[in-house]
């Protein structure tokens, strides 16, 4: 599955509190994992001094509350004053999602029908975690960054399903200069890392495959199963595609404003679909040649958000004139298929979508009473 997020140049802030109650049943099994941050690049997991501990609680569960929506598969009720920071699918059909607070950054995994089966945690304290995204094998790729007393340091880390550390590659600002933007796994395991002055490809195992001069500031947003990947010239409208060696196949400017907010995905046959908020949305085939473009007017929406799968299969994100934000799936050829929206959703954050083209949000009902932001991750049939 390739998806995107919206362009970001410097790197966030995300955590988790505790678990509360929460979720679709009961408590869930939960994994927790607690790193040394001394380990040098490649680490195996077996000497970067990283312990897992695992109690694992059976859940049993029933689908949530429809919250206005149509189509529902299931609704899952995120654990009080937490907030969803980001969310994917992966090959088991799972939903993996992160949440947010002030110690913990916690990764937690849903099943097919919204039953908490798993979680696990990485300290966020003094430092930032930030989702990358997951490889082929659902590996969840991550990058750390903290602030020395002179010089910041960090780190991408690779985690297995339930939290095991599997190697680490660590960066050092004042050599390698600072991150650009996040970590880009691809579905064969290996990993792309943008720096301010160089271009990173780790493998599976961690080990590194090139690295090049970044002169013209790319950021890697998405790779395919065949090693191809995609990225953004920073503040400018081009995106340029490479091959697994690295090397550039084409690039193509679109858009109006080099610093709009925009979306960057890919499929496995190599197409490119940029989204820029208050435009619209564009495609591009294997070979750079525009397939098919729509504006903002014809989408009848607001661009706030853009996923892809590896069949081409699109959703986008939106928030239209009149009315709550919406959710529009689109086939490979551009024709829409389906449009849905939560009514009783204040704002919906993330989207995802699977192999099937399946579509899941997070969002929250805002409620006035108390001034709590409720948040749901909701999974559509289609």
């Amino acid at each position: 599955m390739a998806w995107a997020k919206r362009l970001s140049l410097c790197l966030g802030a995300l955590s988790a509190c505790d678990p509360q109650q929460g979720g679709t049943s009961a408590s869930a099994g939960e994994t927790t994992t607690s790193t040394d941050a001394s380990t040098t690049s490649g680490t195996d997991a077996s000497t970067a001094g990283t312990e897992a501990t695992t109690e694992a609680t059976p859940t049993t569960g029933e689908p949530g509350e429809p919250l206005g929506c149509a189509d529902v598969r299931w609704a899952y009720d995120v654990a009080k004053f937490q907030a969803i920071s980001d969310l994917a699918v992966d090959s088991r059909g799972h939903v993996r999602a992160t949440l947010s607070g002030a110690e913990v950054f916690r990764v937690l995994d849903l099943d097919t029908g919204g039953v908490e089966v798993g979680a696990f945690e990485v300290s966020s304290v003094d430092a930032f975690v930030r989702w990358g995204g997951l490889d082929g094998d659902d590996n969840v790729v991550l990058q750390v960054q903290e602030d020395g007393p002179q010089w910041p340091r960090d780190w991408v880390r690779k985690f297995s399903l339930d939290g095991a550390l599997l190697w680490e590659v660590e960066f050092a600002a004042k050599s390698d200069g600072f991150p650009v933007g996040r970590p880009a796994p691809g579905p064969d395991g290996s990993v792309l890392v943008s720096r301010s002055g160089s271009l990173h490809k780790f493998a599976a195992d961690g080990s590194p495959v090139w690295e090049q001069a970044n002169l013209d500031g790319l950021q890697p947003f998405a790779v395919n199963a065949a090693g191809v990947s995609v990225a953004w010239l920073l503040a400018t409208k081009i995106v340029r595609v490479l091959d697994p060696a690295g090397i550039p196949l084409w690039q193509a400017e679109w858009g109006q404003e080099g610093l709009a907010d925009r979306f960057i995905v890919l499929d496995g046959a190599g197409d490119v679909v940029v989204g820029e908020q208050h435009h619209g949305l564009a495609r591009f085939s294997g070979d750079g040649a525009l397939a098919w473009e729509k504006t903002e007017a014809e989408l009848g929406l607001r661009i706030d958000g853009l996923v892809m799968n590896e069949a081409g299969q699109l959703a986008v994100l939106g928030l239209p004139d009149t009315g709550p934000q919406v959710v529009v799936s689109f086939g490979p050829d551009g024709a829409e298929v389906g449009r849905r929206a939560c009514t009783q959703l204040s704002h919906v954050g993330e989207l995802a979508i699977d192999a099937a083209g399946r579509v899941t949000i997070a969002g929250y009902d805002f409620i006035a009473e108390n001034g709590q932001f409720d948040w749901w991750i909701v999974a559509f049939d289609g």
